[in-house]
């Protein structure tokens, strides 16, 4: 089963989806092979397929994630082991109504992650990681992309050819665009004709193949190219950016505009309290952890990305204590597989022996869920992964405040502490690992 797991994440990687996509994929098609755990994943059937979906619907389970199902279920078993499964015979649940205006991120990545062909992933990914419309998608020339400064960019022109901003390239997509410049050797313009590079793309072919996206993922047919960009706003909203900045960066300022927007964000709502009714938590103060979140695009290990994503969500929100616990799980998975990976199990037993005479002897990764975590750091300096200092640093410091953070009392930690706390995560454990985090 491991070894098929392994394959899976493998041809996932191989499309080139991102790690987030793949964590979902994998855990949806791999929750398929729990529930049907007594058969070789390979041979479950259409038919078989087919009731576990209609469980999850009757568990109230989305259409997104039934959608999720039939995807993966595609590519596991017609693609890769061709079984042929074809259409399951299960309809969909209704959607909850919601704006037309913008999608989940979910699914936007989703709709990303789909397109096998480079050209058009680049289209739909730099249209929703630099919040374009497809007039200005359309504009780029391959001078305009600035890929090789410490903070790349775009620089956005209009339709005239006017300079309208300099949109942030994510580093995230600058390896996509490396690959696509190999395969497609654009000269002029980024996205060009089908048949002259010296054309460029058509916004109606584009229209064409973002239509075809949408009906397979039985999206809303609705949807317009503009759900890019609204999307953009809403999901740097959600991640904490005020409206009124996110537009200025888009050099949005007409007044109608504005109020479209802020429906568009806000939807419609009266107020109906004063500040004297709410209480405000005014102890939560968002911290950036951007190494931390850096992590997740690096890491192969789809339970430890779980752990991380979970920490990273609670420090958005203020809830330190739980992210302080959900990071060390993820650094604690870490550090038992970098044992297993320095040396031969006989070596670890016995220097397990000569601290614990008790402690169950370790066969695979899962056996050190039996080891107190004190004891796995000792280990570590044993084998030599660790210094004396690091192992009394990650004891005193880091497994400490875990400590503190796990048992219930009023404790509440620092900011500061929790930022001390993940930059020895990241110095003593994860920059030793890996070679982008340095």
């Amino acid at each position: 089963m491991k070894e098929l797991k392994e394959k899976v994440i493998k041809e996932f990687r191989r499309r080139k989806y991102a790690e987030s996509t793949i964590r979902g994929y994998s855990s949806t098609l791999f929750r398929l092979f729990d529930f049907y755990s007594a058969h070789n994943p390979t041979e479950i059937t259409r038919e078989q397929v087919t009731q576990y979906a209609k469980s999850l619907i009757a568990q109230k389970k989305s259409s997104t994630e039934l959608r999720r199902l039939v995807f993966v279920c595609k590519i596991f078993f017609d693609q890769l082991n061709n079984k042929n499964h074809g259409i399951y015979p299960f309809k969909l649940p209704p959607e909850k109504e919601r704006s037309a205006d913008f999608l989940l991120q979910s699914e936007i990545l989703e709709l990303i992650d789909r397109k096998e062909n480079l050209k058009h992933k680049i289209i739909f990914l730099i249209m929703y990681s630099c919040g374009l419309d497809v007039g200005e998608l359309l504009e780029i020339k391959i001078n305009h992309v600035i890929s090789k400064n410490e903070s790349p960019y775009i620089i956005i022109h209009n339709t005239k050819g006017i300079e309208q901003r300099r949109a942030y390239l994510s580093k995230r997509v600058i390896p996509l665009l490396t690959d696509y410049y190999k395969e497609f050797k654009p000269t002029n313009w980024l996205i060009f004709g089908q048949n002259d590079k010296n054309k460029k793309y058509t916004s109606s072919s584009i229209r064409n193949i973002f239509k075809k996206t949408i009906n397979e993922m039985g999206l809303n047919p609705s949807f317009t190219l503009r759900i890019f960009k609204y999307s953009y706003v809403k999901h740097l909203n959600q991640l904490g950016i005020p409206l009124i900045k996110i537009l200025n960066y888009l050099k949005i300022d007409h007044y109608d505009s504005h109020v479209q927007y802020s429906k568009l964000i806000h939807e419609e709502f009266s107020i109906d309290f004063t500040p004297y009714d709410k209480l405000i938590n005014e102890s939560i103060k968002n911290e950036n952890f951007d190494d931390l979140e850096s992590l997740v695009f690096e890491i192969k290990d789809i339970d430890e990305i779980d752990y991380l994503m979970e920490g990273i969500d609670c420090f958005r929100n203020g809830v330190l204590r739980a992210g302080v616990i959900f990071i060390w799980s993820a650094a604690i998975r870490n550090i038992r597989q970098q044992i297993i990976n320095k040396t031969t199990l006989n070596h670890i037993n016995e220097e397990l022996s000569s601290i614990d005479p008790k402690a169950k002897k370790i066969k695979t990764i899962d056996s050190f869920e039996y080891i107190k975590d004190e004891t796995v750091i000792h280990l570590c300096e044993r084998i030599g992964l660790f210094s004396k200092f690091e192992k009394n640093e990650l004891i005193n410091n880091c497994l400490g405040l875990r400590n503190k953070c796990g048992h219930p009392s009023s404790y509440k930690p620092e900011n500061q502490k929790v930022k001390s706390f993940v930059e020895e995560i990241l110095n003593m454990i994860y920059k030793k690992t890996l070679p982008n985090t340095s």
